[in-house]
């Protein structure tokens, strides 16, 4: 297994492992809101040997790797699959999840956003891909992906959530022989270098001519995509934030409160 935290075609990456073998499928991974539909179809798209992974969506036998926005529950991590996995910046990925808080139960979804951040967190089954029938005796329940998968209490706020999803995320390298982290924003910012270097470090013929996404969600259905300019966080919840985050967890992913930096 190779290792590295960054490479010289200039492409940021939190880190890269490979298997020493070409994946023939991949799988994205990430927090609701983190980019992980924008990943799965720029690879999809541009890479043909990857045209067939598995996306979000419920399969016969169930999720093929787990639910990609839950703790890591796959039956097998085979070296021929390259995990994907993402993460974003604290504050914009907040916002963010206050504007569209899937799954989020309705009552803790309507409360405004200083309120939102300091509730327990409490999602439910609202969508048939998680394999209910709609209507269904589960149907509206309580959604277990959400609770610890330890203990099974709720998390007492939406941090606490990011905390310990963040391990789960984390651990994707230690079960995948070739794994690849990386962050929302530079996923964002360069798509067409993110395709370049999951071809050229893992070995992956790419289409010449770059093939971009423009749908949200990368799903033509869903409309163009539209960037969203977020309201800063106030400073009593900014502190409240990175009070209830890991900075070093969140240091490791790259990303620091406001006015901080590390020698």
């Amino acid at each position: 297994m190779q290792t590295d935290d960054h490479f010289s075609d200039g492409f940021p990456v939190i880190a890269a492992q490979g298997a020493g073998v070409v994946p023939q499928e991949h799988f994205v991974f990430g927090e609701r809101n983190s980019g992980t539909n924008l990943a799965h179809a720029l690879l999809t798209t541009n890479i043909p040997a990857l045209a067939e992974s598995a996306g979000d969506r419920i399969g016969p036998h169930g999720f093929r790797y787990g639910w990609k926005h839950g703790f890591p529950q796959m039956v097998a991590a085979p070296a021929s699959c390259l995990a994907i996995v993402l993460f974003r910046a604290p504050d914009t990925w907040l916002r963010s999840m206050h504007a569209r808080p899937w799954h989020a139960a309705p009552e803790l979804a309507a409360l405004p956003f200083s309120e939102f951040l300091r509730a327990q967190w409490h999602s439910r089954v609202d969508e048939q891909n998680f394999g209910v029938a709609r209507g269904g005796l589960r149907w509206g329940g309580e959604l277990h992906y959400d609770r610890h998968p330890l203990t099974g209490q709720r998390f007492e706020n939406i941090l606490a959530l990011r905390r310990a999803k963040a391990a789960g995320f984390l651990s994707l390298a230690a079960r995948f022989e070739s794994c690849l982290m990386l962050r929302h924003e530079d996923v964002s910012r360069d798509p067409e270098g993110f395709v370049r270097f999951v071809s050229e470090r893992y070995g992956l013929a790419r289409y010449k001519r770059f093939r971009p996404v423009e749908a949200r969600r990368g799903r033509i259905r869903e409309g163009k995509f539209l960037p969203t300019d977020y309201v800063p966080l106030d400073p009593e919840d900014h502190q409240f934030v990175w009070a209830e985050l890991d900075r070093a967890q969140e240091h490791r992913l790259g990303y620091e409160p406001e006015g901080d930096t590390h020698d």
